[in-house]
């Protein structure tokens, strides 16, 4: 008997890490957006989303439906980006200040995107953090306390922020470098989160491959961290084992439900992963890539690097890594550069084969990219975290990998 064919993906769950009160999972999910309205009794709705996704998801007529037969008003912002900047999230903030009040209710719908920005949102509305902006948050000059209402309705099968305490917003503008601090607070977890199923199937096929790379990222660098516990690592081997099983499936037939499922689920338990055990090297390389080229896919850029971390961490994390993710690495021993190798094979199995030149950049960037990362707020604390040492000569020979 196989589990991941018997198991019965039409139960919605409920999950509880990484959420005040809980995360929905399951197709129809939404269907609980009642039960979540009647819980946390809104005045007034502030929608988060980008500029089209949010319809195209099938997740808008169920919430008009409940927030029209309980008679509750909203407000939209729909100028969400791929890697929204501090603008947006002031915008938002300023749209919804004027309906604002202690029962005023944010929701996110779409991926990270939009949960990063309204995680941002939640704490600058909040009165005790209204003299703020979003630069100063993102460049930590004040820790959020508060935050106003929170739920999210996740739509991607990779950026776990639906059930985790971080958030990133962009700084592109008025600084030495341009950058995508990452913001890390107990207090940005959401009170609720839905992952509907359904919702999944309005991703296009890059963003199937590009999300579950990124929620192979999450495991194999909680895994792989400094401070890394047995509970990240058995969620890690989880991980990769739905990934590298159900990605190809999906790939090849997007609209096979069973494999859907098991990646949502596998972005899910991801995000539980590094919310237990942070992340290191791909992320806070990755952050300045999508910094310098901000409509660059999270996950796409991961995939550009992650190969190159892999050799560079290899030596002290190859023990841990490989039998935690043999169905990629295999069971033989491997060196350093065998493990890039297998990785970029992983990669190509599932349709990407790209370099740091298709997203317009160059070998002459490496030093500018080594110095935006090194600068950027926080991001030397993630560096920290790998599991071998890396200064800034190791940083550009990673760089420079990535252009393969």
């Amino acid at each position: 008997m196989d589990f991941y064919e018997n198991y019965d993906i039409n139960t919605i769950v409920k999950l509880i890490h990484g959420t005040k009160k809980g995360l929905f999972l399951g197709f129809n999910a939404i269907s609980k957006i009642g039960e979540i309205l009647d819980d946390m009794k809104p005045s007034c709705v502030g929608f988060i989303t980008s500029p089209g996704a949010y319809k195209k998801c099938g997740v808008w007529e169920p919430l008009m439906e409940a927030l029209s037969s309980r008679k509750i008003p909203y407000l939209h912002y729909d100028k969400i980006m791929t890697n929204p900047t501090t603008t947006v999230v002031d915008e938002a903030v300023a749209l919804f200040k004027e309906k604002y009040d202690e029962k005023f209710l944010i929701i996110s719908i779409g991926g990270g995107s939009p949960g990063d920005a309204a995680k941002s949102v939640a704490v600058l509305l909040h009165p005790e953090h209204q003299k703020q902006n979003c630069r100063q948050l993102y460049k930590f000059e004040f820790n959020p306390t508060h935050r106003a209402n929170l739920v999210m309705v996740n739509v991607t099968h990779g950026t776990g922020t639906e059930c985790d305490r971080f958030a990133v917003v962009s700084i592109l503008d008025g600084e030495e470098h341009p950058y995508k601090p990452a913001l890390a607070s107990e207090v940005i977890y959401p009170d609720y989160s839905i992952d509907d199923v359904n919702a999944m199937f309005s991703m296009n096929e890059d963003m199937v491959r590009f999300t579950s790379i990124d929620a192979l990222n999450h495991v194999m660098e909680a895994a792989s961290t400094s401070i890394a516990t047995p509970y990240s690592c058995t969620l890690a081997r989880e991980v990769g084992y739905i990934v590298h099983r159900f990605l190809p499936v999906a790939m090849k037939d997007p609209k096979d439900k069973r494999a859907r499922y098991w990646l949502t689920y596998a972005a899910a338990i991801a995000g539980m992963a590094f919310d237990e055990s942070l992340l290191h090297l791909t992320h806070a390389l990755e952050h300045t890539l999508s910094a310098y080229v901000p409509k660059l896919a999270h996950g796409q850029g991961l995939a550009l690097l992650q190969p190159a971390v892999y050799e560079h961490i290899w030596e002290k994390a190859g023990p841990v890594l490989q039998p935690l993710f043999e169905p990629i690495f295999g069971s033989s021993k491997l060196t350093p550069a065998e493990a890039f190798t297998k990785i970029r094979e992983f990669h190509n199995s599932v349709g990407f084969n790209g370099t740091l030149a298709d997203i317009g950049l160059k070998k002459e960037d490496v030093p500018k990219l080594v110095q935006a990362t090194v600068k950027c707020p926080g991001m030397k604390g993630l560096i920290a975290l790998s599991p071998k040492d890396c200064d800034e000569d190791n940083i550009a020979k990673i760089f420079t990998k990535g252009f393969f």
